[in-house]
């Protein structure tokens, strides 16, 4: 296949360290329990060329000393692979997210098809109430389904976004719902390559007992401990602290929706722009994510990209927007504080006159006092708390995707933090950022922040 045909199948065949950590998660378990494969049933609904039902029947042969075909059954939507396993395994060629697929299965596992839901070639009707969640997230849902509710195993190759993604949320609970999160494999390598995309493996237990969840890390795969799984939060806080984001424990009932909103523009503020940027004009200025340092807008100082053109001082004519855009521009003159992503650590400015118009995705925070918004913003506290919330959801591991509602759900301290705002009125960020520590009653993210803010 070519890659743009590969890309459109989300084919991306699963190294063989992958495939055999999976099965000793998954299939193994059920083996030792078993004393024949009399009835064993092992599905990976989205099977490609067979590479996890060909080890899982050299598991189920040299166990049991049978013919493993019969044990073994799968699904794909590309014909010439599903011929090829077809070799190995029970496999029709058909969609393992919509395809009647008989009894339950004792195992469930594979490498599911990473395909986000914005691009309209790759959108599933299937999402239905899980918006933009990616297709690998639709087939954790459905490989849960399918798996035996009384101790059937799933194993599944999926996006380290699926972690935190704010569109696999309802995917997220369902799965604890129902079954027991059993272990997680994680790397910040990235393992897909020609895909660009950070793996995770995750398996799970139907009608399991929950109990803490083993982590392995690493091309290694490292025995690192267990965990305590989450109830409702994001899956990301179980694997932070392994690529060294701090533990921050804030106890307060405060969080910072209650003196602030936040909004992030889309698509229609992005393309509606486009045509009324120019170094030239003598509109407001247009600030990009790039052009937000902790503290400090470096508009004017360093050169800008916005719709794939480099600026360098981009301002927006207003006269050459649409009626609705400059209602949208009126919305946004106004004093805030205006905050990056894709960033080491939150990175977040001032703007206390209400001048600058802020480009996509940069997200736009207003209150009484942005100074007092902007410091709380600017802690170690809260680039460690988003961190442990968001780490996946980034273009890598290394940095941070802060979106609008988690912003407004990072905790306040208890304490007044008068100091660290004057502080950072001044520029002074190093002392704004230590003041927050002390509101806050920790510095435990102090060195971590030092070492990743610029």
């Amino acid at each position: 296949m070519d890659n743009e045909t590969r890309r459109a199948l989300g084919a991306w065949y699963t190294p063989a360290p992958i495939v055999e950590h999976v099965l000793d998660q998954t299939l193994e378990p059920v083996l030792a329990s078993r004393r024949s494969a009399d009835g064993l049933r092992v599905l990976d609904p989205a099977c490609g060329d067979g590479a996890f039902l060909v080890a899982a029947g050299r598991r189920i042969r040299e166990r049991f000393g049978i013919d493993p075909r019969p044990c073994l059954f799968g699904i794909d939507v590309d014909p010439v692979a599903a011929t090829v396993a077809a070799q190995h395994a029970t496999v029709v060629e058909g969609d393992g997210l919509v395809a009647d697929l008989g009894a339950p299965f004792d195992v469930v596992v594979g490498n599911p098809p990473f395909l986000g839901q914005l691009r309209r070639r790759t959108a599933r009707a299937e999402a239905k109430g899980d918006g933009y969640a990616d297709t690998a997230a639709l087939f954790l849902d459905r490989a849960i389904t399918l798996a035996r509710p009384d101790g059937g195993r799933i194993g599944l190759v999926l996006p380290q976004s699926l972690l935190a993604a704010r569109d696999a949320h309802k995917i997220r609970c369902r799965a604890l719902e129902r079954s027991a999160f059993r272990s997680l494999w994680f790397a910040p390598e990235m393992m897909f390559d020609d895909a660009s995309v950070h793996v995770v493996v995750a398996t799970f237990e139907r009608g399991g007992r929950a109990m803490p969840v083993t982590r392995t890390y690493g091309a290694a795969f490292t025995a690192t401990g267990s965990i305590e799984p989450p109830l409702i939060g994001p899956w990301s806080t179980l694997v932070a602290d392994l690529v060294g984001v701090p533990a921050v424990e804030v106890k307060t009932r405060r969080v910072l929706g209650d003196i602030a909103a936040a909004t992030a523009d889309f698509r229609d503020q992005y393309y509606g722009l486009i045509g009324a940027v120019s170094d030239d004009g003598d509109g407001p200025p247009l600030v990009t994510s790039g052009l937000i340092d902790v503290g400090h807008s470096a508009w004017g100082d360093r050169p800008a990209r916005f719709a794939k053109s480099a600026y360098r001082a981009p301002r927006v004519t207003l006269d050459r927007l649409s009626p609705d855009l400059r209602q949208w521009a009126t919305r946004r003159l106004v004093p805030k504080v205006l905050v990056a992503t894709q960033t080491p650590v939150i990175e977040a400015v001032v703007d206390a006159r209400g001048a600058w118009l802020p480009s996509v995705p940069v997200i736009t925070v207003t209150g009484a006092d942005p100074w007092s918004i902007a410091a709380v913003l600017s802690s170690p506290v809260a680039s460690a708390w988003l961190a442990a919330r968001t780490l996946g959801t980034g273009l890598s591991p290394a940095v941070l995707r802060p979106t609008a509602r988690l912003l407004m759900s990072l905790p306040l301290p208890d304490r007044p933090w008068d100091v660290a705002t004057l502080f950072l009125r001044d520029g002074d960020v190093l002392s704004a950022a230590h003041a927050m520590g002390d509101a806050y009653g920790t510095h435990d993210a102090d060195a971590w922040w030092r070492a990743r803010v610029r």
